[in-house]
């Protein structure tokens, strides 16, 4: 509401760039929106409401560190009462309480000269401090990032535009020395003095939130404290009341948190690993977005979440690196990124038997073309090699797109693995009179993508691997196609996200380790059914839009 006062009102004053009798129409027009019995109190409830949850929201605080982008719409925030309230006196006021015609002429001729520098930067403040704050809200969205360019030459123009209008607007009305002010010493004494009850009100109550956040952080020490484990063994103690992003904020733990902890967004969430006693509930705001990520109930949003016991958590976005300090907490693997992937094991069969029957260095010479072989098929449908295991490969699909393409690469790897092991079958030599053969199994689910052991200055070098049960399910897999005879295992759930129907493949049910329900899976003895059905299929592009943006590097 407040924000379309401001496009209305400042484009109003764009039209002081034609004339005065251009600024004039415009008032009737677009004034007229708010000059009414709807549009007026609903301004006016639109600013106390804003007001207050300010405040409230200052009064909330248990620390006053935070981001740059806060402290500056923070700073303008508290400046923009100090200039806008005289303004509002002038206008409002005198309309409301002497009954004096306020349009264009009067408040240009109050305003020029003297103070036509204050009123500049009180628009220029203005239209800054509602900037940062759109920006921080809506930069969440697709559409805003797609848009952001043409966003951004309009939010530098049109404060220029309101700027020139009514500063040309004012220089013509001093032009005219017939215009006589319809105002009286008098009125702009009570405009004064009205400024200055007003002041008093605000920035007392501005000093009142202030003083609450002074006096709690003074009192804290007499309170007992809670302990809250991050990962990498640190730990930080801190003081009830304060909230998850506030402690990590107050001890210097990087911690991201997009819309700066108004529960407009999940980046600040967590894992509750343990606790020592029962967490207060997640209120309204925090359910909300819960419920859209689909979270379970061990996940809550380090902004709205107070601990009152000792708990130990996992943050499950990475910290952006402008915002950490040391090399091991920059990086995004550090912590551990919680995402759905797809997981693939390759065994190469009989590999102990050829150890036992050939020479070791023909071995070693075998195994690695396979290797390398196998791992370019991987890399070329965009999967990333995890480790190799003696003679076996885990690949991990998905770590900078969505599931469903994740699912879709791991799928088309898989008979471009089986054209790698002919062709290498074609020239293994005479040493080698079996042909080599391998097992694939296929998994897909959510993961926790880290890089496990990553200490010392080292950290942002070493491999990224994933844990989870779909890692113990895919290499399963891999191991039920000696029972089935096949040489792929996939399970329906891969199958289904990347849109793929085997009708005429061996479909069974395995019971997994510790899981009630059983799991669907596929078994084939050929890739030909499978690269039928990907060619009949949308060839996969990818290039394609569904392409998230990819984990930032570090160094």
């Amino acid at each position: 509401m407040l924000f379309a006062f401001c496009l209305t009102h400042f484009a109003n004053h764009a039209l002081g760039i034609i004339s005065l009798e251009a600024m004039e129409a415009g008032e009737d027009w677009l004034g007229g929106l708010w000059d009414n019995p709807v549009g007026g109190p609903l301004l006016l409830l639109a600013a106390l409401t804003h007001t207050l949850l300010a405040l409230w929201r200052t009064m909330r605080r248990r620390t006053l560190r935070m981001p740059t982008w806060e402290f500056v719409q923070l700073v303008l925030g508290l400046y923009i009462p100090w200039t806008l309230i005289p303004h509002v006196a002038a206008t409002m006021g005198l309309d409301n309480a002497h009954g004096v015609d306020v349009e264009y002429p009067l408040i240009l001729t109050l305003l020029w000269p003297q103070g036509a520098v204050m009123q500049s930067i009180l628009l220029l403040v203005v239209w800054v401090h509602s900037m940062v704050g759109l920006h921080f809200w809506l930069r969440l969205y697709p559409w805003y990032q797609r848009s952001l360019p043409f966003l951004s030459v309009a939010a530098i123009l049109f404060p220029l535009l309101a700027l020139w209008g009514w500063i040309e607007g004012a220089r013509r009305q001093a032009l005219n020395t017939a215009y006589v002010p319809d105002v009286t010493p008098a009125q702009i004494d009570w405009v004064y003095a009205q400024t200055d009850q007003f002041r008093a009100l605000i920035f007392g109550l501005i000093a009142i939130s202030l003083l609450v956040v002074i006096i709690r952080v003074s009192t804290r020490r007499f309170r007992q404290t809670v302990t809250v484990n991050y990962p990498g063994e640190v730990k930080v103690r801190a003081y009830p009341g304060a909230s998850l992003l506030e402690i990590s904020r107050m001890n210097g733990i990087p911690h991201t948190a997009v819309c700066g902890g108004r529960a407009r967004c999940s980046t600040c969430r967590v894992k509750i690993i343990e606790s020592a006693g029962e967490l207060p509930a997640a209120e309204t705001a925090e359910c909300e977005v819960l419920k859209r990520i689909n979270a379970d109930e061990s996940v809550r949003l380090a902004c709205q979440l107070r601990p009152n016991a000792d708990l130990t958590i996992r943050p499950l976005v990475p910290v952006q690196q402008a915002a950490v300090r040391s090399r091991q907490t920059a990086d995004a693997y550090y912590w551990g990124v919680e995402r759905k992937v797809a997981i693939m094991f390759i065994d190469l069969r009989n590999f102990t038997g050829l150890t036992e029957q050939n020479l070791s260095y023909d071995v070693v010479y075998m195994l690695n073309r396979y290797l390398d072989t196998v791992s370019s098929a991987i890399r070329q449908e965009g999967g990333h090699i995890d480790k190799f295991i003696g003679d076996g490969i885990m690949a991990i699909f998905g770590m900078n797109v969505s599931f469903e393409t994740a699912c879709q690469q791991a799928l088309a790897a898989c008979p471009r693995i089986e054209d790698a092991m002919v062709g290498l079958n074609k020239d293994r030599g005479p040493q080698f009179p079996d042909p080599l053969r391998i097992g694939i199994g296929l998994h897909g689910g959510s993961a926790i993508l880290g890089r496990i052991g990553s200490a010392g200055a080292e950290s942002a070098h070493a491999p990224i691997t994933a844990l989870g049960d779909v890692v113990n399910t895919a290499s399963r897999l891999e191991s039920e196609n000696k029972a089935l005879g096949s040489v792929l295992a996939v399970s329906s759930d891969v199958l289904k996200a990347a849109g793929i129907e085997l009708p005429d493949a061996a479909v069974s049910e395995i019971l997994l380790r510790g899981k009630t329900e059983p799991l669907q899976i596929h078994a084939l003895r050929d890739m030909d059914q499978l690269s039928l059905a990907l060619s009949s299929g949308t060839p996969l592009d990818r290039n394609a839009g569904d392409r998230l943006a990819p984990h930032p590097h570090h160094s």
